[in-house]
């Protein structure tokens, strides 16, 4: 069966350079259907002009499907953000790495800068958002470009980014599993308060989504001044599909109605490790979609029947990412300035509480 499409749909689906190989008739035509292609309004539609309204065009569907098959999308790995850091040159302050592995083989290596001085320093530790594992130089990267990071170390605080086992099964047959990625997360706390200037007593935990309900839970195994947390993925915990090949995108169902999978078995393993959590948790949560029912119909009210010492912020306007100053998700740089003020004062209310 041949199927012939209408003239324009054709010339969408073709490949870039077979559509602006084709002769001027064509280009004629798709002045005609889109006059808006003549970006200098000169009556005349260049090649160029011809693929620069086309590659525009397609963007919004191209992140519609994004957002459909990827609930991490704006705090997985692949995001950037475009927001500068603050430019801290590393003769003053210098990238260290240290060598770390689980007990099963699976390699912790972490990086971290520290502020001028001798400290020892407050410390905050990264958790990259998403259920996959980093490497180190995603993680440099991290300490010397991202917006968060760098400011932090501008503040005095001695900062560390790190990774751990990917949460579900690999093609490669690795290591894998979320209740193990929190004991790796807690021997890398660990290792991180042996370092040098340290202040084992001043570590704070700063994660979002997958990296964020990490943080949380690793809370129960640990001493920590606190845990600020991005929109956590507390879906994760809900289901947890060990042995099983998941990504983010298998989680949009409990997004929708967490309840369901909070089942009596799921709830008592939750609450293991949450009774466990003795350190003040902050929330940081944008627009109200995508993980926000299994936070605050579920996970924040339980931590609150629990007694702990949960808080949260909502910032308006911005979506799952936000946190990291990532700009596809509304973040601006006073998004990010605001975030700074509110965490760096929640941390030092923390400390006061706690000194007290």
């Amino acid at each position: 069966m041949i199927i012939r499409l209408p003239l324009m749909f054709a010339f969408f689906l073709a490949p870039h350079w077979l559509v602006f190989s084709q002769p001027d008739g064509q280009i004629d035509r798709y002045l005609k259907q889109y006059p808006e292609a003549d970006l200098n309004g000169d009556g005349t539609l260049t090649r160029d002009e011809a693929k620069t309204h086309r590659q525009k065009s397609r963007e919004p569907q191209q992140r519609n499907t994004r957002d459909q098959s990827d609930p991490s999308d704006g705090d997985n790995q692949k995001s950037q953000s475009h927001i500068a850091g603050v430019a801290i040159s590393e003769s003053i302050s210098p990238i260290r790495e240290v060598k770390l592995k689980s007990q099963d083989g699976v390699d912790l290596s972490f990086v971290y800068r520290s502020p001028v001085g001798k400290g020892p320093h407050p410390t905050i530790l990264f958790f990259h958002g998403g259920g996959g594992k980093s490497n180190l130089q995603a993680l440099k990267s991290n300490l010397l470009n991202q917006p968060i990071q760098t400011r932090f170390l501008e503040k005095g605080y001695l900062t560390i980014a790190s990774t751990r086992r990917p949460y579900w099964k690999t093609k490669d047959g690795s290591p894998s599993g979320f209740y193990d990625a929190i004991d790796d997360a807690a021997m890398i706390v660990e290792k991180a308060k042996t370092l040098p200037r340290v202040d084992p007593d001043r570590v704070v935990l700063y994660g979002g989504s997958g990296g964020a309900i990490l943080a949380i839970a690793t809370a129960s195994k640990v001493d920590l001044a606190c845990v600020v947390a991005g929109e956590p993925a507390t879906v994760v915990p809900l289901d947890p599909k060990k042995g099983q090949v998941a990504s983010p995108a298998d989680y949009r169902g409990i997004m929708e109605n967490p309840a369901k999978s909070y089942t009596p078995e799921i709830k008592k393993e939750m609450h293991g490790w949450m009774k466990k959590i003795d350190c003040p948790v902050l929330v940081l949560q944008g627009k109200h979609v995508g993980l926000y029912k299994t936070n605050f119909e579920i996970f924040i009210p339980e931590m609150k029947k629990l007694r702990k010492d949960i808080s949260s912020i909502h910032y308006p306007g911005v979506t799952h990412g936000f946190y990291w100053g990532t700009v596809k998700t509304g973040a601006t740089f006073e998004t990010v300035e605001t975030i700074m003020k509110d965490v760096i004062d929640y941390i030092e209310k923390a400390k006061q509480e706690r000194g007290s």
